[in-house]
């Protein structure tokens, strides 16, 4: 048996993985860079089955190129994250377009992947001729997965984006695995640990509270899949107007549609209802009439409605504005959190308006994958989606474990 990493070796996002037996082959995500729009290798189209842990673009979003090339093979993924996943690669090809990028797949193979689409639920088992496939909770987003492969009397473990401890939106990932021989693990932040988590929380409702009661607006610009809908349920805990702007509101109510994804479906379902939902541009201008939390797109400044409001507010200094996820090298979030300024189309300024960043990753740290590893003690130890593993990867070796941070391109193959 063999693994081949064709993305995410040595770098976060545009994942794939192919584990082949001889006898069948498993395609583990097929994403892109969603800055650059650089995909993974090309696994070819003799492929048996997609194995999609969830719907993020750096996980899924070069999956329909497959179909337009002619495969037609079937993807295996929860309810939920075919709903998610169908909004953001529709969405993803009117920001490709915009952004002057020609899409490698068109709707009708958006469409051929729908049809092909088999659900899986948490803790089932999926017989195949030669393999059996498992799909457990990850903890990152509604509906993530880790995917557990057992063949030839080996069990290989795929964690894809995983997270170890609750969140407002999402219970902690499933963690009691056992006899794992691989380990394939995400090591987004290897080099660092998260602050807890309640302590995040509580400075984001500081910043709310004394942003807002000065009659300043606090934008919370947000990933429309998680980290929109518990930005809305910390908000919501406050006594503030909340607009709401972007793909997260459709996002929301797919969310609400499976709320057995969820830690409490109650919670988001009260604070979505209280929310104002921005649909026009005449809505986003009443949006800025009374001091509010406006939670939008996009969550690395690079698109959606965040741009118009940033326009409106940044030489306001009664004004705060939130980064609350990983912001991509050349993003302008990243260029905002590296330099003070907002480079974006036609504006380049230093806003006078409160930046600051609050890690509500979604991800684990480096910690919790210590521990991780530790407790399930595989024979082998694959780190990626990471751009700084290498100091992890020698840690976990002094412990004694068979650890490697393969690169794009790089093949393993499981004894």
């Amino acid at each position: 048996m063999k693994l081949s990493f064709l993305g995410g070796g040595n770098e976060v996002g545009r994942m794939g993985i192919l584990f082949d037996n001889n006898r069948e082959r498993f395609l583990m995500d097929y994403g892109v860079n969603v800055e650059t729009m650089d995909v993974p290798l090309d696994p070819g189209t003799n492929i048996n089955a997609l194995l999609l842990t969830h719907a993020h673009l750096d996980h899924s979003g070069n999956i329909p190129s497959l179909y337009h090339r002619g495969w037609n093979g079937r993807v295996f993924a929860t309810p939920i994250t075919f709903e998610l996943c169908e909004m953001l690669l529709r969405d993803s090809m009117k920001v490709q377009k915009i952004k002057g990028f020609s899409p490698p797949f068109n709707l009708q193979d958006i469409l051929k992947m729908e049809r092909q689409k088999v659900g899986m639920q948490f803790g089932q088992k999926r017989m195949f001729k030669s393999a059996i496939v498992e799909f457990n909770d990850a903890g990152h987003v509604p509906g993530s997965s880790s995917i557990l492969i057992e063949s030839q009397g080996k069990r290989i473990l795929y964690t894809g984006d995983i997270k170890f401890s609750d969140t407002a939106l999402m219970k902690a990932a499933f963690r009691k695995y056992e006899n794992i021989d691989v380990l394939i693990i995400e090591s987004t932040y290897a080099y660092k640990n998260h602050p807890p988590r309640q302590e995040t929380v509580n400075r984001l409702k500081e910043t709310i509270k004394n942003t807002v009661s000065a009659g300043g607006f606090v934008l919370l610009p947000s990933f429309a899949v998680g980290r929109t809908q518990e930005m809305l349920m910390i908000a919501s805990e406050l006594d503030f107007p909340i607009f709401m702007d972007g793909m997260g509101i459709g996002v929301t109510r797919g969310i609400l549609e499976h709320p057995e994804n969820i830690k409490n479906a109650r919670t988001l379902r009260d604070a979505f209802g209280r929310a104002h939902k921005v649909k026009s541009m005449r809505q986003r201008d009443m949006a800025l009439d009374v001091p509010s939390v406006i939670v939008t797109t996009a969550g690395m400044l690079s698109g959606g409605p965040v741009g118009y409001y940033i326009r409106r507010l940044y030489n306001r200094e009664d004004c705060s504005l939130i980064l609350n996820g990983f912001q991509i090298p050349g993003t302008p979030g990243r260029t905002l959190m590296d330099t003070g300024r907002y480079v974006h189309e036609d504006m380049d300024v230093r806003p006078k308006m409160k930046v600051e960043f609050l890690d509500f990753s979604a991800h684990c740290g480096r910690d919790e994958i210590v521990k991780f590893v530790e407790d399930i003690s595989p024979e082998k130890v694959f780190l990626v989606h990471g751009e700084r593993s290498e100091a992890l990867a020698q840690m976990l070796s002094g412990m004694g474990f068979d650890v490697s941070v393969p690169k794009n391109g790089d093949i393993a193959r499981v004894e």
